[in-house]
């Protein structure tokens, strides 16, 4: 039997390594134990610095930097030509559709910018998408939803934002991914964004989520989305078996 020290130590390390538990998760590892013992346990490692609680968890301090998603100015840098791969393969449904929701996002930019200027209707939560679609194209209607402005991700949402959509209909929604686990689904670190990314996707006749294969193996505190939730997953790079059989059993088509 492990002593109080050992349980401690090896609690602080499954929540390391899951990030986030629940407290009924964390006491199913120790049936024998009371659950008073282990809110004890909780209390301690919180008190050492090493976990955060909350109410029905706890979750690890260290996650708890990399919560907050990188500023848009860094992620644009980052793995662009993987977008622009992204992007080119999801520019393809673009002539499917006249009612469009582009999300916010380094991928969505790219996506934009490959917009035709057509007899389109264009719906986003980012400002910046909405400034690509209205230079240089004069069949675009574009349309920005109002709502909080997020200052590091630059998107649009809140219960205004969430309010509005109820009440479109659109045709194919492109939605940015944030992480994505085997686990937890896709995610991303705003509970609005998260909220307004489940009322489009609920909204949308067809769902194309776009993410480069960083993002996987990784969890953001909000899911928004599960494979079955979503019609197209397009990549930059091919997907780890395991991710190829969660899409395949979710009949998600995978690019």
């Amino acid at each position: 039997m492990l002593s109080m020290q050992e349980r401690q130590a090896f609690i602080a390390e499954y929540i390391q390594k899951e990030g986030e538990v629940r407290f009924a998760e964390i006491c199913e590892l120790y049936p024998d134990m009371s659950s008073m013992t282990i809110r004890r346990d909780l209390e301690k490692l919180e008190q050492e610095g090493s976990i955060q609680r909350f109410r029905g968890g706890a979750r690890s301090i260290d996650i708890m930097t990399k919560l907050k998603e990188a500023t848009y100015d860094m992620r644009e840098a980052e793995r662009t030509e993987g977008k622009r791969r992204i992007a080119n393969k999801a520019a393809d449904f673009l002539s499917e559709s006249r009612s469009i929701y582009i999300d916010a996002g380094t991928t969505c930019i790219q996506l934009a910018k490959l917009v035709p200027d057509e007899n389109i209707f264009v719906l986003t939560s980012a400002p910046y998408v909405a400034l690509e679609l209205v230079q240089n194209r004069m069949n675009v209607k574009v349309h920005l939803i109002g709502g909080q402005l997020n200052r590091d991700t630059l998107a649009l949402s809140g219960s205004y934002s969430k309010n509005y959509m109820r009440n479109l209909n659109i045709d194919l929604a492109f939605i940015g991914v944030s992480a994505c686990s085997l686990k937890n689904g896709f995610s991303c670190g705003d509970f609005l964004e998260a909220e307004l990314k489940k009322t489009i996707i609920n909204q949308a006749q067809k769902v194309v989520c776009m993410m480069d294969v960083s993002k996987l193996n990784s969890n953001m505190p909000y899911t928004f989305a599960r494979p079955r939730d979503v019609d197209v997953l397009i990549t930059d790079q091919p997907l780890p078996d395991s991710y190829q059989k969660m899409m395949q059993s979710s009949n998600t088509i995978y690019l």
